[in-house]
């Protein structure tokens, strides 16, 4: 064609590869991330040139077009002979085209006279968007500006229904913008559940209205800082609200997590007469002596009531509100001797502290049940008979298959996020020196392979709900450090919860992976290299970060 007229060899086979697709086994020629479950291709390719007319999806969407600006084409909104189209599912011609997509999925359709995304759902439609962008940005273009994509038909849709990632804020605190940035990535990759721990020891991060000293004594300090006079940092509730309407653009849900019974020192520390006792850490005279709340004390239950009644307020649309409910054991050597316990003991007939535990773990989901949500919490819940249908498990200890077993085989829905390979603390190359290890570390390869690596049998496995990776933030003080042991394994945990195993290739993955890390450099994101095994980024000599609290 006249526009490629001048082009070396070098850069017309970048014209020739996209036209290519799934020749042999050319999966990396699809330079998209997830991979799509099915692409088939078709006759022809399609020039996009000036301005191009858009029909948004049903409905609206309002990310539509800057999405699509962003990858560099000159779009606008447009009528019925748009040369790309949102449509509704049911305006596909099944007998033609096949069976029409549901739920998250969605058919991308590129002809030479056009783009279809047909979809059912408006995240079917958004996820469309996602890999129209990509073919796009991966796309050859001439110095005129015209793009060239080789006709074909993608049809796709998650493997899982829940692909998430939980961040750490307590032990050191993000702020907005990062946490703005990483929805951005993670709506890219098509991930849909934003799991934020917002209390522990460390600090507490959400403003409670009914109990203000949460923030402004809980909230003081981080993992690292723990002087009574640091600065307090926090998220109010109109900032909450902020990132909650942003992430819901970006079809993600947010999910709190508000630590309880264990993993309560910030929130005693401002309101100490809710404490059930705790332990010192070893070496320290400070970490974690108030690790418990009393989890017979009726005013104590009566404050957690009324904390989760506010969170529930703000997060209306979550679904689950995790309370965590882990490690416990740790910190409950007090509770014989505070009265409420004993009174709750002889009242039961108990007489394990176990027994103690799971009478509050069964209390304080009723209370988040009769609140409208789901109960999410920490592996450790298992065994606590609460109701099946209105509990998630997050199986996190590796080690104890055992457990995932019986929640499983209990009919529990599961998230798989075990430390290995899950863990994002854990060093990601066996150079790195600083992160956690246990038996060994997460390289990118082990998370890509996750959750096939399990060797689950999957229709014994019904109740997967689908997997998360975790950034625990003791090792990752500057969020320069958190970006490095975030990317690109987050990537890697995109295509885990999105691609069907069948389909996943980790060759195929690396060679889609290096465009990827154009698009964090274009974000100020940092990242482990790992076809150049960039140095590793470390905190050494790092203050904690704090950013300014509004007014």
């Amino acid at each position: 064609p006249p526009h490629v007229r001048g082009y070396t060899f070098a850069n017309m086979k970048f014209l020739i590869l996209p036209m290519l697709i799934f020749v042999g086994s050319a999966l990396a020629d699809v330079p998209v991330i997830p991979l799509p479950q099915e692409v088939k291709p078709q006759e022809g390719v399609l020039e996009l040139a000036g301005e191009v007319e858009v029909v948004l999806p049903p409905g609206g969407g309002s990310l539509v077009l800057p999405t699509l600006r962003e990858v560099g084409l000159d779009v606008r909104e447009g009528g019925d002979e748009s040369r790309i189209r949102f449509v509704g599912a049911s305006d596909l011609d099944g007998d033609r085209f096949g069976p029409a997509p549901v739920g998250e999925g969605y058919l991308l359709m590129v002809r030479p006279h056009g783009i279809r995304v047909y979809a059912a759902e408006a995240s079917g439609h958004f996820y469309g968007l996602q890999t129209l962008a990509q073919l796009v940005e991966g796309a050859p273009r001439c110095e005129e500006g015209v793009v060239t994509l080789a006709a074909m038909d993608i049809r796709d849709e998650p493997r899982f229904g829940y692909r998430g990632f939980m961040l750490d804020e307590s032990r050191h605190f993000s702020g907005m913008e990062a946490v703005k940035r990483l929805l951005d990535g993670m709506a890219r990759l098509k991930m849909n559940r934003f799991h934020w721990h917002l209390t522990d020891s460390p600090g507490w991060r959400i403003e409670i209205k009914a109990f203000p000293k949460l923030t402004t004594v809980g909230g003081r300090g981080a993992e690292t800082d723990v002087r009574d006079d640091a600065p307090a940092q926090y998220y109010t509730q109109d900032q909450i609200r902020g990132i909650l309407a942003y992430a819901a653009a970006r079809h993600i849900v947010v999910i709190p997590e508000i630590d309880m019974p264990g993993h309560a020192d910030a929130a005693v520390k401002a309101y100490p007469e809710h404490g059930g006792g705790g332990y010192l850490q070893r070496g320290s005279t400070v970490k974690w002596p108030n690790f418990t709340f009393n989890p017979a004390r009726e005013e104590t239950l009566a404050f957690l009531d009324t904390i989760l009644a506010e969170v529930a307020g703000l997060f209306p649309e979550a679904g689950i509100i995790h309370f965590g409910g882990d490690e416990v054991h740790f910190g409950w050597h007090h509770w014989p001797e505070l009265p409420e316990v004993q009174a709750l003991k002889e009242r039961e007939g108990f007489t394990e502290l176990a027994e103690v535990e799971a009478w509050f773990n069964r209390r304080m989901a009723g209370v988040i049940n009769d609140l409208g949500f789901k109960t999410g919490g920490w592996d450790e819940i298992t065994g606590r008979d609460l109701p099946i249908d209105k509990t998630v498990i997050y199986w996190w200890r590796h080690d104890r298959r055992d457990v995932l077993g019986r929640a499983l085989e209990r009919g529990y829905p599961v998230v798989l996020c075990p430390r290995r390979p899950a863990y994002f603390d854990f060093v990601q190359h066996d150079s790195h020196q600083v992160g956690r290890r246990w038996g060994g570390y997460n390289p990118l390869a082990d998370v890509h392979v996750f959750p096939d690596c399990l060797g689950l049998d999957w229709e014994e496995a019904s109740t997967v709900l689908g997997v998360q990776a975790c950034l625990w933030t003791e090792v990752t003080v500057s969020q320069a450090r958190r970006d490095f042991m975030t990317w690109p394994r987050l990537i890697a945990m995109a295509e885990a919860g999105w691609t069907n195993a069948g389909r996943k290739d980790f060759a195929c993955f690396e060679e889609r992976l290096r465009p990827w890390l154009g698009w964090l450099d274009s974000r100020g994101i940092g990242y482990f290299d790992p076809f150049e095994g960039s140095e590793e980024v470390t905190d050494e000599g790092v203050a904690v970060e704090y950013l300014d609290m509004p007014e």
